[in-house]
């Protein structure tokens, strides 16, 4: 998006003294210095999803802006296992350290993300070198020695690991990918072997599980299952993680509130850990699941101009849904501050979202607090006016 022009900028200024004034009048007031993190310091943590251009000073805009609002980080990939160990025996830990360096000097809250998951993980995890399934005894054995590896690495570092992603699905059953499948049955004993290797090697981590469309009553319940039988076992789960990959009108708000309610009563921490707003066409109804937009045929020029309308800057009257937007679901999760540990958006700048690229390749995407040329979307006044309404 293009920089706000002076005329704009003066409209808003006329607008935001108005509302200080009335707001003054009551004895409360709206500092426009104010950073997310100072706005929700008596709520939860507000982090932010970096990359190895954040965190090795490669952006120093970029960094400048995180250190500015956000007190905690996540990794976006360096911590997958195809990034730590992308062929059997051969670890790259070197952007995984970055990270870490940049939290301790920064003194920011760290999460690790992610130990087991089927996707980004190569299939050795799961399979002999001539290609024929492991053994029950050597899947559980190559968990172990990951997460030990990588987990044991960082312990009393790194404050809290995703320990599972993803891996119940839409009806509240355990997807049938990578260690589901490779381990047979349901799916638990993937989950509470995981739980277990975490806690032995960070001991001092909070242990978690992260998902999305967990705003999904079933998948909300197949979830509680799974934690309730964990707790039953007394295997450690500190808490889980809900994916906010959401859209100008979904899910209903209806739905965010039950699943948070819902998980935060089974005694456990509740996390917003991945937040973004699409804007654009086909996702709008629900999150896309698949690889079957990555057709050629979405290529051509008729359907370019549905899926990518937006490539010469985000038109006024969507950059005030999207403000809209944000400001409900903050009004969401402040109202359940007592509910809720932390709220991470997934990326800083509209550029650095994967929105751009899923599920069409290539795409001019707005999803996050900040254009591309980090000056502010509406939305962010909108978010940090929340506390103060």
């Amino acid at each position: 998006m293009s920089a706000i022009s002076f005329r704009e900028q003066s409209a808003r200024l006329l607008l935001f003294s108005a509302i200080v004034a009335m707001i003054s009048a009551s004895c409360t007031s709206v500092n426009t210095e104010t950073t997310l993190k100072d706005a929700y310091a008596d709520s939860f943590m507000i982090g932010c999803a970096v990359n190895p251009l954040h965190t090795g000073g490669h952006l120093e805009q970029a960094t400048d802006l995180i250190l500015e609002h956000f007190n905690a980080i996540s990794p976006e990939n360096c911590l997958k296992p195809e990034a730590v160990q992308p062929r059997p025996g051969v670890w790259t830990f070197d952007d995984a350290d970055e990270f870490v360096k940049f939290g301790e000097e920064h003194d920011l809250w760290m999460l690790g993300h992610t130990l087991v998951w089927h996707n980004q993980t190569p299939s050795f995890y799961w399979e002999k070198p001539d290609g024929t399934p492991k053994t029950r005894e050597e899947l559980i054995e190559t968990m172990r020695a990951h997460i030990k590896t990588v987990a044991g690495r960082y312990a009393g570092r790194i404050d809290a690991w995703d320990v599972v992603n993803e891996i119940i699905g839409e009806f509240g059953e355990y997807r049938n990918k990578g260690w589901v499948k490779a381990f047979g049955g349901d799916g638990y004993e993937v989950v509470r072997n995981a739980f277990i290797f975490a806690d032995r090697y960070a001991p001092d981590a909070e242990l978690y599980y992260n998902d999305f469309n967990v705003w999904r009553p079933a998948h909300v319940d197949g979830i509680v299952t799974m934690v309730r039988k964990l707790q039953k076992e007394g295997i450690r789960i500190d808490g889980v993680g809900i994916q906010a990959h959401w859209g100008l009108n979904y899910p209903k708000t209806e739905y965010i509130e039950h699943a948070i309610d819902t998980l935060h009563s089974l005694g456990v921490k509740v996390m917003i850990t991945e937040l973004d707003v699409d804007v654009l066409p086909i996702t709008r109804e629900g999150q896309v699941i698949g690889q079957s937009l990555t057709d050629p045929l979405y290529q051509h020029e008729e359907f370019e101009e549905y899926l990518d309308p937006y490539k010469d800057g985000l038109p006024t009257e969507v950059e005030e849904q999207l403000a809209d937007r944000y400001e409900e679901l903050f009004r969401i999760f402040y109202n359940r501050r007592d509910k809720i540990d932390r709220v991470t958006l997934w990326g800083l700048t509209d550029d650095s979202s994967w929105k751009n690229g899923y599920p069409v390749p290539g795409r001019t995407n707005y999803p996050l607090l900040w254009n591309r040329d980090y000056t502010p979307h509406k939305a962010l006044q909108s978010v940090l006016e929340v506390p103060v309404k």
